[in-house]
């Protein structure tokens, strides 16, 4: 899983030019309700990458994704990473248009340059499938 995340983020940092919001994606506003260090820097990147970012749902506004996230590690013997588990949620249907599992520490230095890469995990465009 950590090799697929670190390809991942390799392809989408090598593209070039300014980052625009993916074809999936572009008609949804994001709410990071979160007021953590990482929550924060999510709402953040998502800004960064031209998502309007709000810090709560409110009725009859435009399509609305929701931030979910949660650390888990599988019980049992042997140390098992620690993962960040991250979603983006339709708020009217409960569908999960955006999911990534990474180990947070394993995508950059600074935290900033984690949420970025997570962030960018989310957007990326999926190929279309016959």
């Amino acid at each position: 899983m950590r090799v697929v995340a670190v390809c991942l983020v390799g392809l989408a940092c090598a593209s070039a030019g300014a980052y625009r919001v993916s074809g999936q994606l572009k008609s949804y506003e994001i709410v990071v309700s979160g007021h953590d260090s990482i929550s924060t820097q999510v709402a953040a990147a998502f800004g960064r990458r031209g998502f309007r970012v709000r810090g709560a749902v409110r009725g009859g506004s435009r399509p609305t994704l929701a931030y979910v996230a949660f650390w888990f590690s599988e019980p049992g013997e042997g140390k098992q990473p620690l993962l960040y588990y991250a979603r983006l949620a339709d708020t009217r249907t409960g569908d999960i248009l955006a999911a990534a599992a990474v180990a947070l520490d394993s995508l950059g230095l600074s935290l900033k340059t984690r949420v970025d890469s997570l962030v960018t995990l989310l957007t990326v465009p999926l190929p279309v499938t016959p």
